[in-house]
């Protein structure tokens, strides 16, 4: 068996429009001349990203009246991390109500970090190791 870890960030956007606003690639990205400006998405601008791997990248909103576990164990390999990242959802007192995910494999951004604004809040809660 491999092993490999994956970054993750919970969040809480206004809508389900404004996440994949935020998360999906930029279909003009690839248009542009290459420019230190210009980045993949906005998630990839948060992070201070130009380009990542959107092929490893899986992300959702998942809004409801539900558990974080509801929400989330469809997810790729959910088995192994989920009860890992509900823990230290538990140990971070994060305030707010979980309905965003996205997760990578580690390594693609050099310095991940948390994000608020006034629009959303993002919290970035380490990487977490699975097998595959």
């Amino acid at each position: 068996m491999n092993t490999g870890t994956l970054d993750f960030w919970v969040g809480n956007f206004n809508s389900e429009e404004e996440f994949y606003q935020f998360v999906e690639e930029d279909e003009d990205f690839y248009m542009e001349e290459e420019s230190d400006d210009t980045y993949i998405s906005k998630f990839a601008e948060s992070q201070e990203t130009v380009w990542l791997d959107h092929d490893f990248v899986e992300y959702g909103f998942e809004d409801g009246n539900r558990g974080i576990y509801e929400k989330f164990a469809e997810y790729s390999f959910a088995e192994q991390w989920l009860p890992i990242l509900i823990n230290r959802i538990n140990e971070m007192n994060i305030d707010f109500d979980i309905n965003s995910l996205i997760f990578l494999n580690q390594g693609q951004i050099s310095k991940p970090t948390s994000v608020e604004n006034d629009f959303f809040s993002l919290t970035y809660v380490g990487g977490i190791e699975y097998e595959f």
